[in-house]
């Protein structure tokens, strides 16, 4: 089989939410409910082998000081370490050999790549419109850029055994998830929601994932793929599914986002343009476009080393006959 789980991701995303219990349970049916899925109906069929792994990762974890890291860890901290781990998988062998200016200055740029700035880091972070709780953990992590990645790092080497047990005893469960993946890859028949963001990354990895199993994160060539995915939105198809309908419809129900799509109508725009003329600032844009691209309503190109973005003529019009099918 060609597509296989990435240990040392999956043993980052255990670390991050190792304790599964009634709070993870009722996030993942909220989330659920809301794309218009049977939150609890998909839960009890696809959920208890996710409960299974967890526990037995946790069975056999191993506290470190970098695990009071991952406790509470925003989003935005854990695209950036994941970028990192992407980017340097050796240092999880030989981080002794890591200076303090090595980690400054991967930091710094994958912060600056992260949020699409063209200013010094701290200037970046500023303006970039993240919550507080972002802020502060990203400028932890750069005021002691070495002490404290090698902290996270050193929580993932150790947990890698925990991570090898806990697949041991689910690997055939597993593999028929791999399996679908892969099938579905040979057929050129993902979903339309992973389709959009790997537009501009047609040679991406792809990585999937049990830890996630309902993420998709694109971060330069790779993208990681939740494998419970596909049992949520079925493959490409012209048809427009409910769980696809509701995320187009909260898209343009958000006022900024509705901005951003009549302001795409006659020409394509890249991220900047959208956030000076929005008065946005470039994270909350890219945000908003991420959201618009899952949602299938905006396209996006690349020129000049820019990402442009334009309205999906094909993505607009699935969504209006899905309203006249269902609606009228």
């Amino acid at each position: 089989m060609r597509y296989r789980l990435n240990p040392a991701l999956e043993t980052f995303f255990l670390l991050l939410n190792p304790d599964w219990g009634k709070e993870q349970k009722k996030e993942a049916i909220k989330k659920l409910d809301e794309l218009g899925v049977n939150g609890l109906a998909f839960y009890k069929a696809n959920f208890p082998l996710i409960e299974r792994y967890h526990a037995a990762f946790t069975s056999h974890m191993v506290k470190t000081k970098g695990s009071t890291i991952f406790e509470n860890m925003c989003e935005e901290l854990a695209f950036l370490l994941i970028a990192i781990l992407l980017q340097h998988p050796e240092w999880l062998s030989d981080f002794d050999k890591v200076t303090d200016e090595d980690a400054a200055i991967v930091i710094r740029d994958v912060v600056i790549d992260l949020l699409e700035g063209e200013k010094e880091v701290i200037d970046a972070l500023e303006a970039s419109g993240l919550s507080d709780q972002a802020k502060w953990q990203i400028t932890a992590l750069l005021q002691q850029p070495r002490q404290r990645l090698g902290q996270v790092f050193e929580a993932v080497k150790t947990n890698l055994a925990a991570y090898e047990y806990a697949y041991s005893r689910l690997e055939e469960e597993i593999a028929p998830l791999l399996a679908q993946l892969e099938e579905l890859l040979k057929k050129d028949d993902l979903p339309t929601i992973v389709r959009q963001p790997l537009t501009l990354h047609p040679k991406a990895e792809i990585i999937p994932s049990m830890a996630a199993a309902l993420g998709l994160i694109v971060l330069n060539d790779v993208c990681i793929y939740g494998l419970l995915i596909n049992k949520v939105f079925p493959g490409n198809d012209q048809i427009l599914t409910k769980a696809e309908a509701i995320l187009a419809a909260k898209a343009i129900s958000d006022a900024s986002k509705l901005e951003i799509l009549i302001a795409l109508k006659n020409e394509s725009k890249y991220n900047l343009e959208i956030a000076h003329m929005l008065g946005l600032t470039p994270a909350t844009t890219s945000h908003h476009m991420g959201m618009l691209l899952a949602a299938g309503l905006v396209e996006v190109s690349k020129r000049d080393g820019k990402v442009y973005y334009s309205l999906s003529t094909n993505g607009i019009k699935r969504y209006r006959d899905w309203l006249d099918d269902n609606l009228l």
